[in-house]
């Protein structure tokens, strides 16, 4: 082999070494599919989303990491870290509110909730309407206005309604504020408190508990909207579980669990 044999040579094993680098450091597809997505979930709508990311893994192999709590405290999170793929909130304030902080590429509607006054079974203290929230022997727990959906929308409406004022100053005194909905309606099926303010929907996963509808919440049907956020690092596979979440088959699922779907 002569001189120029071994040059050509030498230069095509630098090419094909060059490119063979150049492969294994590109990070591969399966390891990016062994992500799970991260989704900020409001605590009230657990059940459901939980059954539909089950279903949603078995049936596209996807893993679903679901982080809950208050929708207001989920999306103190979400403006701190900037990490996360999708961000579901009890009603669609919060997620307007991420959107204007530049937090949201896309939103989808999934169902509807409103608020009720929530009661041990057979209602013993007979409350039939927020007024009598303030009678001296009433023990009533509310959402934290700050950190959870039913606790802003509350307060929202009962201050239109001119009971918000009397209404803290009652669970303040007797009573008692809770980061969750799902932690109010607890408060009330064990008899920790007389009657707690609460979603339909939450209501409905719950045996131990009876509703009572106010005028003052007749007007109260609040949006569950998903925002899909642009911090995700899986925009396509992001996308298609919030379309499940928004098919006919997470409507089901939705309606199974007491929710009005979309």
């Amino acid at each position: 082999m002569n001189g120029k044999h071994l040059i050509l040579f030498g230069l095509v094993a630098v090419v094909v070494l060059i490119a063979l680098l150049t492969i294994l450091s590109r990070p591969s597809d399966k390891a990016g599919s062994e992500e799970p997505l991260l989704v900020y979930c409001a605590a009230g709508i657990k059940p459901p989303v939980l059954q539909l990311s089950q279903d949603f893994e078995k049936e596209y192999g996807v893993q679903i990491q679901l982080q809950y709590g208050g929708s207001g405290t989920l999306l103190s999170n979400i403006r701190v870290s900037r990490h996360g793929d999708l961000y579901i909130a009890g009603d669609a304030s919060y997620i307007e509110i991420a959107s204007r902080k530049g937090l949201i590429e896309e939103v989808l509607p999934l169902a509807y909730m409103q608020p009720v006054i929530a009661v041990t079974k057979g209602n013993p203290k007979g409350i039939e309407t927020i007024q009598d929230l303030l009678k001296e022997d009433i023990r009533i727990a509310l959402g934290n206005p700050d950190a959870t959906s039913i606790g802003k929308q509350t307060k929202i409406f009962l201050t239109q309604a001119g009971m918000w004022g009397p209404i803290k100053k009652r669970a303040e005194r007797n009573g008692v504020f809770k980061p969750t909905v799902p932690e109010v309606a607890n408060d009330v099926k064990l008899g920790a408190v007389d009657a707690g303010i609460i979603w339909d929907a939450t209501a409905a996963q719950y045996d131990d508990i009876e509703i009572i509808r106010d005028p003052a919440f007749d007007s109260a049907h609040m949006e569950i909207s998903l925002g899909v956020l642009k911090s995700t690092r899986q925009p396509q596979k992001a996308l298609r579980f919030a379309r499940w979440l928004n098919s006919r088959v997470g409507n089901k699922v939705f309606n199974r669990y007491g929710f009005n779907p979309v």
